[in-house]
C-alpha cells in the first residue's frame, strides 16, 4: 500500500519522521557518552520500530530498511547483547539517523547512497550483535507503526483531534466565570459568619443563629466548589467517539486483510472523558479490536460449519456512571482456548498455577501469546499487556470472560477524570488507605466469609470460585496481626483476590497526587490524596497487592492443627497426607499415651482418633480428652467397631464417627471443616 501520494498524510509522516529521527540522533550521542540506560534504549527502539513500520506503509522502502536496522541495534542494546566498539557503533547510528529526513525527498525505493553506506556501516559485524530472544521487551504503548494502525497514520490523525491544544466552548467558559463569582460571594458570607462568631459574647441564642448561618455558608461554598470542579472537567473533556471515529474503516481494512466478514457496532460515542485518559486509551483499544478480528472472529467457512452467521459481530460500548468509564469490547467468535493458554504458559516457562484457577491473568503478561507464529497484525503478546498497563497507570480495572465457541468479552473500567478518582477507603494499621473503586468488586463481613486453607495459602470461596485471601496488613508487609471485620474482593489483571481489613470507611472522590521521589519506590503504592481534615490517604495498586496476596503462605497461626492418633503407620501416613494437602498442620501419635502427651505439650484445633488400639483404646482417650478439653472437635475412625462400640464412642463425646473403609479425602476433610466452622461460630469454614 503506497500512500506517498496523499499530501496530507505525507505531511503528517514527515512531521513524525523528523521527531523520531531527532530523538534517534540524540540517543546515539548519549550512547557515545555512556548515558543510555535500558529505559532510554527502549524508547529509542520504539522510535526505530515506528520509523520502520510507517515508512513501509507510506511506500518509502529505503527508510523502512533503515528503520529495521536501527530497530535491531537498539533492541540488542536493550537486551545487553552489545559489546565491543560502542563508540564506533554510536557514530554509525548518529550518521544513519541524521540521514533519514533528507532521504524523504529522494528515491523512495533506493534512498540515497549516503544512507545506504551509513546503514551498511551499522550492519557491520563489529558494530552490531544479533539480539537474543527476549520476553521482557515491551513494544511501545504509543507505537503506531504496525500495519493494523496503517503505519501510524490513524494514530497521527487521532492525536491531532485530541492534542494538547484545547478548544473551549465560550458559553461554558462564561458560565464557569459566573459560577466562580458566586462562589466568591459564598466565601465572603462564610468569612462574615466567622467574624461575627468571634464578636459574640457567648449568648447561646446568638451562637446558635450564627452556627446555622455558618453551616449554610459552608454548604454553599462546598456546592460551588463541586460545581466549578465539574465545569472545569467539562472544559478538558472530549467525546469518546473521537478515538472510535476511524474504527469502521479500520475494521473494514482488517476484515479484508484477514478474509473475514465483520460487522462493527459502536455505542457511547457521546460519553465525555478527560482527554488525557482518552489519549492513553487510544492504542490499547485499537489492539483489542485487532485481537477481536484476527483471533476472535472465525472465517466465514468456520462460522458456517459451526452454525453461526457468516458475518462476525464486534461491539464496542462506552458508558459512564459513578465517576467511572466502562468500556467493553465483545465478539461472537471462537472464544479463548484455555487449554492453549495453559500450554503456552508452560512453553513460556510460566507456572500456570501462579494464576490459580483463573488463567485470564496470564493473557495480560507482556510477550505472552498462544499464537505459534505472530502475524503483522497481532500475535506478538502486546495487545492485552497494553490494556493492563493502561489500567495500572490510571488505577483502573479489567475483567475478561470467554466461552469456547461463543465469544469473548473484555470490560475495562477507568476513571472519567485524570485528576479526580474514586477510592474505597479502608482503615488498617492505624491509618487510612485507598483502593481504586474500579478494582473493588464487593465488600462482605468476615463473619459471613467462607475461608479455607489450600495446600499453600488461604482462599476465599466467592461466587463458587476459590480466590486467594490474606489480611491487608500482611499483604503490605506490616508486622502485627489485627482484628478484621470486612473482606474486600478485588478484580485484578491476574484474576480476583481478597483482603481482610478492620474497617471499610466508604467511597470518596479525591484529587490524586504523585508520591514524590522519597516514596516513589514503594512497590504497592501508586499515589496519595489528602482528605478534607488533612489526613493523607496512601493509594494502593490493587494488582501489586494481589501479587503479594498470592505469594503469601498460610501463617502458622492460621493453619488448623490436627492430632491424628492411630496405631497403624499406614493409616497415620494416609490421614496426614490427606489433611496436609488441604492446609492442615498435622501431628501424629501411635497410641493413646503419646496422644495425651501431645495434647499436654501443644494446642490443637481437632483430634482424629482410631477406635481400636493396643492398650487404652480410642474411647478411653476421648474420655480423658473430654475431661480436659470439652470443646475440642473429635472425629473417631474405625474399621471393626460394632453398633455397641459406636454407642460407647458417642457416649464418650465424639463429634463424628467415620468408617475406615469410607476414609476418603472429601469426607474426612469436610467433616473436620464443619466441626471447625461450628467451633468458630461459622465465621470460617475449612473444607475442599
Amino acid at each position: 500500500m503506497d500512500l506517498s501520494g496523499d499530501a496530507e498524510l505525507l505531511a503528517i509522516f514527515r512531521e513524525e519522521l523528523t521527531s523520531r529521527a531527532e530523538h534517534l540522533v540524540e540517543g546515539a550521542r548519549a550512547l557515545s557518552k555512556g548515558g543510555v540506560d535500558p529505559k532510554y534504549a527502549s524508547e529509542l527502539f520504539r522510535d526505530a520500530h515506528t520509523v520502520k513500520g510507517s515508512s513501509r506503509m507510506m511506500g518509502f522502502d529505503a527508510l523502512g530498511e533503515a528503520g529495521e536496522v536501527l530497530e535491531l541495534v537498539w533492541r540488542s542494546i536493550v537486551d545487553g547483547a552489545q559489546a565491543g566498539a560502542i563508540a564506533d557503533l554510536a557514530a554509525c547510528l548518529e550518521e544513519a539517523a541524521s540521514l533519514l529526513v533528507p532521504t524523504l525527498d529522494t528515491d523512495p525505493i533506493e534512498g540515497t547512497p549516503e544512507l545506504q553506506a551509513a546503514i551498511a556501516a551499522v550492519k557491520k559485524p563489529d558494530t552490531v550483535t544479533e539480539p537474543k530472544p527476549t520476553k521482557s521487551l515491551d513494544p511501545p504503548a504509543d507505537d503506531p507503526s504496525t500495519p493494523a494502525d496503517l503505519g501510524g497514520l490513524l494514530s497521527a490523525v487521532e492525536r491531532g483531534l485530541i492534542g494538547t491544544a484545547t478548544r473551549v466552548d465560550t458559553n461554558k467558559l462564561y458560565r464557569m466565570i459566573n459560577r466562580a463569582a458566586e462562589a466568591r460571594l459564598d466565601a465572603d458570607a462564610l468569612s462574615d459568619a466567622v467574624r461575627a462568631l468571634r464578636l459574640t459574647a457567648g449568648n447561646p441564642r446568638e451562637i446558635a443563629s450564627l452556627a446555622a448561618r455558618w453551616e449554610s455558608a459552608v454548604e454553599a461554598v462546598d456546592d460551588a466548589v463541586r460545581d466549578l470542579q465539574d465545569r472545569a472537567l467539562e472544559l478538558v473533556a472530549e467525546r469518546f467517539g473521537v478515538i472510535t471515529s476511524t474504527f469502521p474503516q479500520f475494521v473494514h481494512y482488517l476484515a479484508r486483510r484477514t478474509g473475514k466478514e465483520v460487522h462493527l457496532e459502536l455505542t457511547g460515542a457521546d460519553v465525555e472523558v478527560d482527554r488525557q485518559i482518552l489519549e492513553h486509551l487510544r492504542e490499547p483499544l485499537r489492539h483489542l479490536v485487532v485481537n477481536a478480528v484476527d483471533h476472535g472472529i472465525e472465517s466465514p467457512a468456520e462460522r458456517a460449519e459451526a452454525g453461526k452467521p457468516t458475518t462476525g459481530r464486534i461491539v464496542v460500548r462506552a458508558a459512564a456512571s459513578d465517576g467511572q468509564l466502562r468500556i467493553s469490547v465483545e465478539d461472537d467468535g471462537r472464544g479463548i482456548d484455555w487449554i492453549a493458554v495453559r500450554n503456552a504458559a508452560i512453553a513460556h516457562e510460566i507456572d500456570p498455577g501462579e494464576a490459580g484457577s483463573d488463567l485470564s491473568g496470564l493473557l495480560f503478561r507482556s510477550g505472552f501469546s498462544t499464537v505459534v507464529e505472530a502475524s503483522d497484525l497481532s500475535g506478538d503478546g502486546v495487545g492485552l499487556s497494553l490494556v493492563a498497563e493502561l489500567a495500572d497507570h490510571v488505577n483502573g480495572g479489567i475483567t475478561i470472560e470467554s466461552h469456547r465457541g461463543k465469544g469473548t468479552s473484555l470490560l475495562l473500567t477507568l476513571p472519567l477524570s485524570w485528576s479526580f478518582q474514586d477510592l474505597v477507603l479502608l482503615r488498617s494499621e492505624g491509618r487510612v488507605w485507598g483502593i481504586p473503586a474500579a478494582a473493588v468488586v464487593a465488600t462482605v463481613p468476615t463473619a459471613g466469609a467462607d475461608v479455607r486453607p489450600s495446600k499453600d495459602r488461604m482462599e476465599l470461596i466467592y461466587q463458587g470460585k476459590r480466590i486467594p485471601i490474606s489480611s491487608f496488613a500482611a499483604a503490605i508487609g506490616a508486622g502485627l496481626p489485627e482484628e478484621t471485620k470486612q473482606v474486600v474482593v478485588l478484580a485484578t489483571r491476574a484474576g480476583r483476590a481478597a483482603v481482610t481489613v478492620p474497617d471499610v470507611l466508604g467511597r470518596r472522590q479525591v484529587a490524586v497526587k504523585g508520591l514524590g521521589p522519597v516514596l516513589a519506590g514503594a512497590p504497592f503504592l501508586t499515589g496519595a490524596a489528602v482528605l478534607g481534615g488533612g489526613e493523607v490517604v496512601a493509594i494502593v495498586d490493587p494488582n501489586r497487592l494481589a501479587d503479594q496476596i498470592r505469594a503469601l503462605p498460610i501463617p502458622d497461626g492460621q493453619r488448623p492443627r490436627v492430632l491424628v492418633v492411630d496405631d497403624s503407620r499406614g493409616v497415620r501416613q494416609l490421614v496426614a497426607a490427606v489433611l496436609g494437602s488441604q492446609g492442615y498442620d498435622v501431628v501424629v501419635a501411635r497410641n493413646a499415651e503419646e496422644g495425651l502427651e501431645q495434647l499436654e505439650a501443644k494446642v490443637f484445633d481437632a483430634l482424629v482418633v482410631d477406635f481400636a488400639m493396643p492398650g487404652p483404646d480410642g474411647v478411653e482417650l476421648v474420655k480423658a480428652v473430654r475431661r480436659r478439653l470439652p470443646a475440642l472437635p473429635v472425629v473417631m475412625v474405625s474399621g471393626v467397631a460394632t453398633a455397641a462400640d459406636q454407642s460407647r464412642a458417642w457416649e464418650a463425646g465424639v463429634d463424628a464417627y467415620l468408617d475406615k473403609s469410607d476414609l476418603r479425602q472429601g469426607l474426612l476433610v469436610s467433616t473436620l471443616a464443619s466441626l471447625l466452622a461450628l467451633r468458630n461460630g461459622s465465621s470460617v469454614e475449612v473444607r475442599p
